[in-house]
């Protein structure tokens, strides 16, 4: 259940407040158990029993003042207040940003701010001393020029620095990241004891070369290099599990008329960090073990896939119909998802991600 509210109030012809509240209650029921299971390092957990509910509201106030000091300078001043009833936690973030038109075609951004996110309700639950984490923060800082080649094509490029605590860490585990381990086995497994002392940082730089609907034809290029890591309880930077370095992306179509539009989108992106198999100790356990000495020190190989799409639409009065046919993975890459030990051939194994594959769908619109 949530609910939103905003408000805009004009002061004068270039000046405004932007001002609001949003409320969500939240009606989580946790009866779960969890098998005793092998953390990805191979230590043995024990099984979890969880018989919690989280019925708590969740309440946020902001405000931001828009102005233009100057003719060609706007800026806008924020603040936000939340407040958890649930862990007892409430947040003041403050957030700045600017625009200074440097001429008709081009503007110099930049923004700031601090940013607070709870920590999901199912970690939350699990014992009552998760209660007393501190709520992860993050301060960003982004810098960009955005620049009108055409009247239909524009060119952004943006550069960020974000600094994250408080993040919540195992000392059991001190070489992994726990807001990571969705990533290893798709939900936050059983941690007996959690520090909230976890620190991660990234940065990087971002491109966008984007072309509006014009004479049939629409595009997107998109380029990034950005480097994102976390700093282990044993005190070592370490690359996180999602830190793909590089993605570019082209992405377009043509819609010759009202009926009929084709699309297509091809995306690369850097192979993500993986911790290798301890081959030792998988043989050993007949199990995949994950080498706790070499985390995230090695990288599977690069992503690359392309998408081909035909959409045909039928207009009616008060509503459309779209008839689509879409191939995913055209040229049928073999993009690695992970790595295993195969318990029946008692060997390193690999988890492929979707070969090519033939959608057709409707949607309806109305």
């Amino acid at each position: 259940m949530q609910l939103r509210n905003v408000n805009v109030y004009q002061i004068g012809e270039y000046d405004h407040v932007e001002f609001g509240f949003e409320g969500k209650y939240l009606l989580n029921d946790y009866d779960a158990w969890v098998a005793e299971y092998t953390n990805p390092i191979g230590d043995t957990v024990p099984p979890l029993n969880m018989d919690a509910k989280v019925h708590s509201p969740r309440a946020g106030l902001f405000a931001s003042f828009v102005t233009r000091p100057l003719s060609r300078l706007t800026t806008t001043f924020g603040l936000r207040y939340d407040y958890f009833r649930y862990n007892g936690q409430s947040h003041f973030s403050p957030r700045f940003s600017l625009s200074l038109s440097l001429s008709d075609r081009t503007s110099l951004n930049g923004a700031t701010g601090i940013y607070y996110q709870s920590l999901p309700a199912g970690l939350l639950a699990q014992r009552r001393r998760n209660l007393d984490l501190a709520d992860p923060v993050a301060y960003h800082y982004v810098l960009g020029v955005s620049h009108l080649l055409t009247e239909s094509t524009r060119l952004t490029i943006d550069t960020y620095y974000k600094q994250y605590d408080n993040f919540p860490m195992d000392p059991y585990q001190p070489q992994l990241f726990v807001p990571d381990e969705l990533v290893y086995r798709g939900f936050f497994g059983n941690y007996e004891y959690l520090q909230d002392n976890g620190e991660a940082r990234s940065y990087g730089v971002e491109l966008t070369l984007q072309k509006k609907l014009v004479e049939g034809f629409y595009g997107l290029v998109s380029f990034s290099w950005s480097k994102a890591e976390y700093l282990g309880l044993d005190g070592i930077w370490r690359d996180r599990v999602l830190d793909n370095r590089v993605i570019f992306g082209v992405e377009g179509g043509y819609k010759p008329n009202n009926k009929w539009e084709f699309s297509t989108r091809w995306i690369f992106a850097g192979g993500p960090p993986y911790t290798p198999l301890d081959l030792e100790m998988s043989q050993l356990t007949n199990r995949s073990v994950l080498d706790r000495a070499r985390v995230n020190e090695e990288r599977q190989p690069d992503y690359h896939s392309m998408n081909l799409r035909v959409d045909r639409r039928y207009n009616f009065s008060g509503s459309n119909l779209i008839v689509y046919f879409s191939v995913w993975n055209v040229y049928n890459r073999k993009n690695v998802y992970s790595y295993y030990w195969n318990e029946v051939e008692k060997k390193e194994d690999v988890i492929y991600q979707w070969s090519i594959l033939p959608i057709i769908g409707l949607e309806f619109e109305f």
